[in-house]
């Protein structure tokens, strides 16, 4: 059994070797493959020492916030995923783990061997392998000229719960797809976890544009934990919005595997209260000639924090790379905080990257204009933060949801 040795109550249901057998017992249904990732896992998660006090990709960030500890047990409700229709045509396939595993197992084998992004949060990597029940699967093939819009939906369960989703993203080549997630709470009760896995392999001159926009309870935990594999010419758009949830571990990692592959990853904060966002990213090119962009913003309201750490990775073949990474942080209050960690790892001699990262107090000028034509002070700052954001929201191609976004971002300053 794993326990937390400084106080083994806390440590929750789950960690214990009879709940796993349970578990195990439960599923044994699932094909060999998936049952030898879920014993191994579990095997990792007892053998390693998960978080140690020194790594570096833990740097700033209170690791206790972001344990499993608060939680007693697994929710596996099929609820907590839905999206817009399930589709099992020979051209695209957008359906739940749970159904794919029982009628074409087949199709995910393959992701069994797939890690990362293995940025830090060890824990959370192996506690979903081992123990995810819900997720979707997506596979978009056959009509080259068809641009589909997806939506899905994730719901975090019930206070002291916790659901595990893992999910499949195969665009295969020359293919489009805008793909929307929500993660979001029933209401303002269900407090729980949720921990999301998602690998996406993105084939020849595809174009993905994902936007992920969570806006759960406050009191709720997330960790969001997500690896892109590009291929030759293809081109992601990432545009991450987080609002809701009291503690977020946020990873993202994108493999530039193939010559002309493009990846640009975009993401806000919306911090008020004691919210806490710890962001990790890595843009790590493999090959010659590709492209990477990162653009994270962060508003901060009272005690509210961010950590920020980025890494632009470089192998010796990859030359003729070009990559960019940005962090700004805007604070509104003397008790916010925003750390940054930018970093470089260049192995090339033939390439273009910038890193850097800025920190900033409101603008009292601007805010004495708002308020000297009676706008409220809480409108005021939100809609100086509005304009700060919107290099974010913009690169959002859809009216109805930057409208939305907007709103959103508004109502987090009342």
């Amino acid at each position: 059994m794993i326990i937390d040795k400084k106080n083994p109550a806390t440590t929750p249901a789950f960690f214990s070797e009879d709940y796993f057998e349970s578990f195990a017992s439960n599923h044994s249904w699932e094909p060999g493959w998936l049952v030898d990732l879920r014993k191994e896992s579990w095997a990792t998660l007892q053998e390693d020492e998960l978080v140690s006090l020194k790594d570096e990709r833990w740097r700033f960030s209170p690791k206790s916030r972001l344990s499993y500890s608060h939680f007693k047990s697994i929710s596996e409700s099929s609820n907590s995923i839905n999206f817009d229709h399930a589709s099992g045509s020979p051209q695209n396939i957008l359906n739940t783990i749970d159904n794919i595993l029982l009628d074409n197992s087949d199709l995910i084998a393959d992701f069994a061997e797939i890690q990362g992004p293995n940025l830090g949060a060890t824990q959370s990597y192996h506690l979903t392998n081992t123990y995810f029940t819900n997720g979707f699967f997506l596979k978009v093939s056959g009509n080259q000229n068809q641009k589909l819009h997806l939506l899905v939906n994730h719901t975090c369960p019930e206070e002291r719960f916790v659901t595990f989703h893992k999910n499949y993203v195969i665009l295969d080549d020359f293919t489009e797809v805008t793909l929307v997630e929500n993660f979001i709470s029933e209401d303002d009760f269900s407090r729980g976890g949720l921990s999301n896995l998602t690998h996406f392999k993105i084939g020849k001159g595809a174009k993905l544009n994902r936007i992920l926009i969570q806006n759960m309870a406050e009191g709720t935990s997330f960790h969001n934990l997500e690896n892109f594999d590009l291929h030759a010419d293809s081109l992601v758009v990432n545009v991450q919005c987080h609002l809701g949830a009291n503690q977020s571990r946020i990873e993202t990692k994108g493999n530039l595997r193939e010559p002309g592959a493009n990846f640009e990853n975009f993401s806000f904060v919306s911090g008020r209260g004691e919210q806490l966002f710890d962001q990790r990213t890595e843009q790590y090119h493999f090959a010659p000639h590709c492209s990477s962009n990162l653009l994270a913003k962060n508003v901060l309201q009272d005690e509210a924090k961010s950590i920020f750490a980025g890494l632009i990775k470089v192998d010796p073949k990859a030359q003729q790379t070009n990559a960019l990474q940005t962090n700004r942080n805007l604070l509104l209050s003397r008790d916010a905080e925003a750390d940054s960690l930018p970093g470089l790892e260049i192995l090339a001699n033939d390439v273009r990257c910038t890193h850097g990262a800025t920190t900033s107090r409101l603008n009292q000028e601007e805010l004495f204009y708002l308020l000297s034509r009676g706008i409220e002070k809480k409108s005021a700052e939100s809609l100086i933060s509005l304009g700060f954001l919107e290099e974010i929201i913009g690169k959002i191609q859809d009216d109805e949801l930057t409208k939305r976004i907007r709103e959103m971002v508004f109502t987090h300053f009342k």
